[in-house]
């Protein structure tokens, strides 16, 4: 849930024992969707299909564009505390699920409004994985 610390934040785990795929996280997504979002990963992973990392992809929600993008060890302590608990280390990847807002901007595109911009913290190790670089 969101706090005084940030925005509320969702994520999987199993996803890297079951399937060698790396743990999901996702910000200010209600906590129904966010469970949604992450059995229709899992029943892509399940069948076989991998989704791709650094580049828009259209496979994951049915109206909208989505990024994953690989989450700094720097932020598994603060986010990723469960899964931490559960593999008994940070020997495990995560991606950040990044969705744009209505108009079809990322959090790393000029023209996202700072409000969605802290709705989703980058997670990677800066700069939005360099995408920020690529859209100015």
């Amino acid at each position: 849930m969101p706090d005084d610390e940030g925005p509320g934040f969702s994520y999987t785990t199993r996803f890297w024992l079951k399937f060698g795929f790396p743990e999901v996280i996702l910000f200010s997504m209600s906590k129904e969707n966010a469970q949604d979002t992450f059995w229709t990963i899992y029943r892509e992973l399940e069948a076989g299909r991998r989704f791709p990392v650094g580049e828009t992809t259209g496979e994951i929600f049915e109206n909208a564009a989505a990024v994953l993008l690989p989450v700094s060890l720097e932020h598994y302590q603060a986010h990723l505390g469960w899964s931490g608990w559960f593999y008994g280390n940070d020997n495990f990847e995560c991606l950040q699920l990044v969705f744009p807002d209505r108009g079809g901007e990322f959090p790393w595109t000029p023209g996202s409004s700072a409000d969605f911009r802290a709705a989703q913290p980058d997670l990677t190790a800066g700069n939005w994985f360099g995408l920020r670089d690529r859209s100015n």
